[in-house]
Protein backbone atom coordinates (compact mmCIF):
# COMPACT_ATOMS: atom_id res chain seq x y z
CA UNK A 1 0.00 0.00 0.00
CA UNK A 2 1.02 3.63 -0.39
CA UNK A 3 1.27 5.20 3.00
CA UNK A 4 0.63 8.95 2.96
CA UNK A 5 0.15 9.59 6.66
CA UNK A 6 1.49 7.49 9.53
CA UNK A 7 0.30 8.58 12.97
CA UNK A 8 2.20 7.72 16.13
CA UNK A 9 -0.03 6.79 19.08
CA UNK A 10 1.37 6.17 22.59
CA UNK A 11 0.98 2.52 23.46
CA UNK A 12 0.16 3.39 27.05
CA UNK A 13 -2.76 5.70 26.23
CA UNK A 14 -6.01 3.68 26.00
CA UNK A 15 -8.06 6.73 25.00
CA UNK A 16 -5.96 7.37 21.93
CA UNK A 17 -5.74 3.70 20.99
CA UNK A 18 -9.51 3.34 20.90
CA UNK A 19 -9.82 6.28 18.49
CA UNK A 20 -6.97 5.24 16.23
CA UNK A 21 -9.06 3.89 13.37
CA UNK A 22 -11.20 7.00 12.93
CA UNK A 23 -8.48 9.65 12.70
CA UNK A 24 -7.94 9.27 8.96
CA UNK A 25 -4.32 8.13 8.89
CA UNK A 26 -3.33 5.45 6.39
CA UNK A 27 -1.26 3.82 9.13
CA UNK A 28 -1.48 4.10 12.90
CA UNK A 29 1.71 3.24 14.75
CA UNK A 30 1.12 1.94 18.26
CA UNK A 31 4.29 3.07 19.97
CA UNK A 32 6.17 1.02 22.56
CA UNK A 33 9.38 3.03 22.28
CA UNK A 34 9.80 6.80 22.72
CA UNK A 35 6.26 7.54 23.86
CA UNK A 36 6.47 5.09 26.78
CA UNK A 37 8.52 5.63 29.91
CA UNK A 38 10.71 2.81 31.21
CA UNK A 39 8.42 2.02 34.12
CA UNK A 40 5.41 1.61 31.79
CA UNK A 41 6.95 -0.65 29.13
CA UNK A 42 5.28 -3.83 30.41
CA UNK A 43 1.86 -2.22 30.81
CA UNK A 44 2.04 -0.58 27.36
CA UNK A 45 2.99 -3.88 25.73
CA UNK A 46 -0.07 -5.58 27.20
CA UNK A 47 -2.33 -2.67 26.30
CA UNK A 48 -1.17 -2.74 22.68
CA UNK A 49 -1.76 -6.48 22.53
CA UNK A 50 -5.30 -5.97 23.82
CA UNK A 51 -5.88 -3.23 21.25
CA UNK A 52 -4.76 -5.54 18.45
CA UNK A 53 -6.97 -8.34 19.74
CA UNK A 54 -10.16 -6.42 20.43
CA UNK A 55 -10.23 -3.16 18.46
CA UNK A 56 -11.27 -3.14 14.82
CA UNK A 57 -8.86 -1.35 12.49
CA UNK A 58 -10.84 -1.28 9.26
CA UNK A 59 -9.73 2.07 7.83
CA UNK A 60 -6.05 2.10 8.79
CA UNK A 61 -3.11 -0.24 8.63
CA UNK A 62 -1.96 -0.92 12.18
CA UNK A 63 1.73 -1.10 12.99
CA UNK A 64 3.66 -1.43 16.24
CA UNK A 65 6.93 0.36 16.91
CA UNK A 66 9.02 -1.90 19.11
CA UNK A 67 12.02 -0.91 21.14
CA UNK A 68 15.46 -0.96 19.48
CA UNK A 69 17.80 -3.92 19.34
CA UNK A 70 20.19 -2.39 21.88
CA UNK A 71 17.44 -2.29 24.52
CA UNK A 72 16.29 -5.11 26.83
CA UNK A 73 12.67 -4.75 25.64
CA UNK A 74 12.47 -5.57 21.93
CA UNK A 75 12.13 -9.35 22.21
CA UNK A 76 9.39 -9.06 24.85
CA UNK A 77 7.66 -6.60 22.52
CA UNK A 78 7.71 -9.03 19.61
CA UNK A 79 6.70 -12.06 21.68
CA UNK A 80 3.72 -10.12 23.03
CA UNK A 81 2.38 -8.44 19.87
CA UNK A 82 3.23 -10.80 16.98
CA UNK A 83 0.63 -13.45 17.98
CA UNK A 84 -1.98 -10.66 17.74
CA UNK A 85 -0.98 -10.09 14.09
CA UNK A 86 -0.24 -6.42 13.53
CA UNK A 87 0.03 -5.44 9.87
CA UNK A 88 3.57 -4.17 10.35
CA UNK A 89 6.42 -3.81 12.80
CA UNK A 90 8.32 -0.53 12.92
CA UNK A 91 12.01 -1.05 13.68
CA UNK A 92 13.77 1.98 15.19
CA UNK A 93 17.48 2.71 14.66
CA UNK A 94 17.38 0.32 11.73
CA UNK A 95 20.51 -1.63 10.82
CA UNK A 96 21.19 -4.84 8.95
CA UNK A 97 21.65 -6.56 12.30
CA UNK A 98 18.39 -5.28 13.76
CA UNK A 99 16.41 -6.23 10.66
CA UNK A 100 17.86 -9.73 10.34
CA UNK A 101 17.66 -10.44 14.07
CA UNK A 102 14.09 -9.22 14.48
CA UNK A 103 12.96 -10.86 11.24
CA UNK A 104 14.27 -14.20 12.51
CA UNK A 105 12.42 -13.81 15.81
CA UNK A 106 9.21 -12.75 14.07
CA UNK A 107 9.29 -15.88 11.92
CA UNK A 108 10.06 -18.06 14.96
CA UNK A 109 7.13 -16.62 16.90
CA UNK A 110 4.81 -17.03 13.90
CA UNK A 111 5.90 -20.65 13.42
CA UNK A 112 5.42 -21.50 17.10
CA UNK A 113 1.95 -19.94 17.02
CA UNK A 114 0.97 -21.49 13.68
CA UNK A 115 0.56 -18.08 12.04
CA UNK A 116 0.82 -17.52 8.29
CA UNK A 117 0.14 -13.80 7.86
CA UNK A 118 2.91 -11.73 6.33
CA UNK A 119 4.01 -8.89 8.60
CA UNK A 120 5.60 -5.92 6.90
CA UNK A 121 8.67 -4.15 8.22
CA UNK A 122 8.85 -0.36 8.30
CA UNK A 123 12.36 0.86 9.08
CA UNK A 124 13.33 4.13 10.75
CA UNK A 125 16.64 5.50 9.52
CA UNK A 126 17.76 7.62 12.44
CA UNK A 127 21.49 7.10 12.99
CA UNK A 128 24.53 8.21 11.04
CA UNK A 129 25.52 4.59 10.50
CA UNK A 130 22.03 3.76 9.32
CA UNK A 131 22.21 6.57 6.79
CA UNK A 132 25.56 5.53 5.31
CA UNK A 133 24.55 1.84 5.26
CA UNK A 134 21.02 2.44 4.01
CA UNK A 135 21.41 0.45 0.79
CA UNK A 136 22.40 -2.72 2.64
CA UNK A 137 19.67 -2.15 5.19
CA UNK A 138 17.01 -1.77 2.48
CA UNK A 139 18.17 -5.04 0.90
CA UNK A 140 18.22 -7.01 4.17
CA UNK A 141 14.67 -8.41 4.05
CA UNK A 142 11.92 -8.85 1.46
CA UNK A 143 9.40 -7.82 4.12
CA UNK A 144 10.65 -4.22 4.19
CA UNK A 145 7.95 -2.01 2.71
CA UNK A 146 8.98 1.49 3.75
CA UNK A 147 11.94 3.59 4.86
CA UNK A 148 11.15 6.26 7.44
CA UNK A 149 13.38 9.19 8.30
CA UNK A 150 13.81 9.91 12.00
CA UNK A 151 15.48 13.31 12.02
CA UNK A 152 15.36 13.98 15.75
CA UNK A 153 17.49 10.99 16.71
CA UNK A 154 19.65 11.43 13.63
CA UNK A 155 20.38 15.04 14.59
CA UNK A 156 21.31 13.90 18.08
CA UNK A 157 23.63 11.26 16.65
CA UNK A 158 25.21 13.88 14.38
CA UNK A 159 25.47 16.34 17.31
CA UNK A 160 23.70 19.04 15.29
CA UNK A 161 20.82 21.34 16.14
CA UNK A 162 17.48 21.00 14.39
CA UNK A 163 16.12 24.20 12.88
CA UNK A 164 12.71 25.03 11.48
CA UNK A 165 14.13 25.43 7.98
CA UNK A 166 15.41 21.82 8.03
CA UNK A 167 18.50 22.62 5.94
CA UNK A 168 20.61 20.43 8.21
CA UNK A 169 18.62 17.30 7.29
CA UNK A 170 18.34 17.87 3.53
CA UNK A 171 21.07 15.35 2.72
CA UNK A 172 19.37 12.70 4.83
CA UNK A 173 16.02 13.45 3.20
CA UNK A 174 17.41 13.03 -0.30
CA UNK A 175 19.19 9.79 0.63
CA UNK A 176 16.16 8.20 2.31
CA UNK A 177 13.72 9.23 -0.43
CA UNK A 178 16.02 8.13 -3.25
CA UNK A 179 16.88 4.78 -1.65
CA UNK A 180 13.24 4.00 -0.94
CA UNK A 181 12.31 4.72 -4.54
CA UNK A 182 15.23 2.61 -5.80
CA UNK A 183 13.94 -0.37 -3.80
CA UNK A 184 10.27 0.32 -4.69
CA UNK A 185 9.34 1.13 -1.11
CA UNK A 186 7.30 3.89 0.49
CA UNK A 187 9.46 6.90 1.38
CA UNK A 188 8.24 8.43 4.64
CA UNK A 189 9.47 11.80 5.89
CA UNK A 190 10.30 12.75 9.46
CA UNK A 191 7.62 14.33 11.70
CA UNK A 192 7.07 18.08 11.68
CA UNK A 193 7.46 18.87 15.36
CA UNK A 194 5.54 22.19 15.60
CA UNK A 195 2.00 20.85 15.82
CA UNK A 196 0.46 24.36 15.81
CA UNK A 197 2.14 25.51 12.58
CA UNK A 198 -0.23 24.18 9.93
CA UNK A 199 1.14 26.44 7.21
CA UNK A 200 4.70 25.38 7.96
CA UNK A 201 3.69 21.72 7.92
CA UNK A 202 2.02 22.12 4.53
CA UNK A 203 4.99 23.92 2.98
CA UNK A 204 7.60 21.57 4.38
CA UNK A 205 5.57 18.53 3.37
CA UNK A 206 5.19 19.90 -0.15
CA UNK A 207 9.00 20.13 -0.32
CA UNK A 208 9.30 16.54 0.91
CA UNK A 209 6.90 15.42 -1.82
CA UNK A 210 8.89 17.32 -4.44
CA UNK A 211 12.04 15.30 -3.70
CA UNK A 212 10.39 11.89 -3.74
CA UNK A 213 8.75 11.27 -0.38
CA UNK A 214 5.38 9.55 -0.60
CA UNK A 215 4.20 10.10 2.96
CA UNK A 216 4.98 11.61 6.33
CA UNK A 217 4.99 10.67 9.99
CA UNK A 218 2.58 12.58 12.23
CA UNK A 219 2.86 13.08 15.96
CA UNK A 220 -0.57 14.65 16.43
CA UNK A 221 -3.96 13.77 14.88
CA UNK A 222 -4.37 17.40 13.78
CA UNK A 223 -1.50 16.95 11.32
CA UNK A 224 -3.09 14.06 9.45
CA UNK A 225 -5.47 16.09 7.28
CA UNK A 226 -2.74 18.41 6.01
CA UNK A 227 -0.39 15.52 5.24
CA UNK A 228 -3.12 13.65 3.36
CA UNK A 229 -3.99 16.75 1.37
CA UNK A 230 -0.39 17.28 0.24
CA UNK A 231 0.25 13.67 -0.73
CA UNK A 232 -3.10 13.08 -2.43
CA UNK A 233 -3.53 14.00 -6.10
CA UNK A 234 -5.69 17.03 -6.81
CA UNK A 235 -8.83 16.89 -8.96
CA UNK A 236 -6.88 18.60 -11.74
CA UNK A 237 -4.07 16.04 -11.53
CA UNK A 238 -6.58 13.18 -11.65
CA UNK A 239 -8.37 14.68 -14.66
CA UNK A 240 -5.07 15.16 -16.49
CA UNK A 241 -3.94 11.61 -15.73
CA UNK A 242 -7.27 10.24 -16.99
CA UNK A 243 -6.96 12.30 -20.18
CA UNK A 244 -3.39 11.14 -20.78
CA UNK A 245 -4.37 7.49 -20.37
CA UNK A 246 -7.31 7.94 -22.76
CA UNK A 247 -5.02 9.55 -25.33
CA UNK A 248 -2.43 6.81 -24.76
CA UNK A 249 -4.97 4.09 -25.49
CA UNK A 250 -5.98 5.88 -28.68
CA UNK A 251 -2.34 6.33 -29.74
CA UNK A 252 -1.61 2.65 -29.11
CA UNK A 253 -4.58 1.65 -31.27
CA UNK A 254 -3.09 3.77 -34.05
CA UNK A 255 0.35 2.23 -33.61
CA UNK A 256 1.96 5.34 -32.12
CA UNK A 257 4.65 5.10 -29.46
CA UNK A 258 4.49 8.76 -28.48
CA UNK A 259 1.87 11.46 -28.86
CA UNK A 260 1.24 15.08 -27.98
CA UNK A 261 -0.97 16.25 -25.12
CA UNK A 262 -1.55 19.96 -24.68
CA UNK A 263 1.52 20.74 -26.72
CA UNK A 264 3.86 18.41 -24.81
CA UNK A 265 5.25 15.07 -25.90
CA UNK A 266 3.97 12.10 -23.94
CA UNK A 267 6.05 8.91 -23.81
CA UNK A 268 6.12 5.81 -21.63
CA UNK A 269 7.49 7.42 -18.41
CA UNK A 270 4.67 9.99 -18.49
CA UNK A 271 2.10 7.27 -19.11
CA UNK A 272 3.45 5.17 -16.24
CA UNK A 273 3.30 8.20 -13.94
CA UNK A 274 -0.35 8.72 -14.91
CA UNK A 275 -1.10 5.04 -14.30
CA UNK A 276 0.52 5.19 -10.86
CA UNK A 277 -1.43 8.32 -9.95
CA UNK A 278 -4.74 6.74 -10.97
CA UNK A 279 -3.94 3.53 -9.13
CA UNK A 280 -3.27 5.51 -5.95
CA UNK A 281 -6.38 7.67 -6.43
CA UNK A 282 -8.55 4.57 -6.70
CA UNK A 283 -6.88 2.97 -3.69
CA UNK A 284 -7.59 6.04 -1.59
CA UNK A 285 -11.20 6.31 -2.77
CA UNK A 286 -10.64 9.53 -4.69
CA UNK A 287 -12.08 8.00 -7.86
CA UNK A 288 -14.17 4.92 -8.54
Amino acid sequence: MSRRSLLFMPGNNPGMLTSGDVLGADTVILDLEDAVSLDEKDAARILVREALDFLKFTHSEVAVRVNPLDSPYWLHDLETVIPSLPDAIVIPKASVESVTTMSKEIERIKAESGLKKDISLLLIIETAMGLVDIRNIAASSPQIKALLLGAEDLSSDLAIKRTKGNKEIEYARFVVATTAKAFRMDAIDTPYTDIDDVEGLAGDTAFAKSIGFTGRLAINPRQVETILEVFSPTEEEIEEAQAILTEAADAKARGLGVFSYRGKMVDMPVIKRAETLMESARKWGLVK
